[in-house]
């Protein structure tokens, strides 16, 4: 099964959501663009998906340890994607 996360860094700016951008690529994350209202691409609440065969506690332990290089107070939510 796959994962899709989303984070919200609290009080963040775009340097670090770069840093929580590339701890998620490292732990083999796929970032999701979104798009505001405007139309244009958001960085703020970045969601991620995860690779197939991810468990809930390595996406949870993939979170944490990204969100620490941060060092800022963080929100997420986790939900199971299964493709068909």
């Amino acid at each position: 099964m796959e994962f899709i996360t989303t984070i919200q860094l609290q009080q963040a700016g775009g340097k670090d959501y770069e840093i929580l951008n590339n701890e998620m690529e490292k732990a083999s994350f796929r970032l999701k663009k979104a798009t505001g209202n405007d139309g244009k691409t958001s960085i703020k609440g970045s969601q991620y998906k995860s690779r197939e065969g991810s468990s809930i506690k390595e996406v949870t332990d993939a979170v944490y340890r990204a969100v620490k290089k941060t060092g800022l107070a963080y929100s997420f939510s986790i939900v199971g994607h299964k493709e068909r």
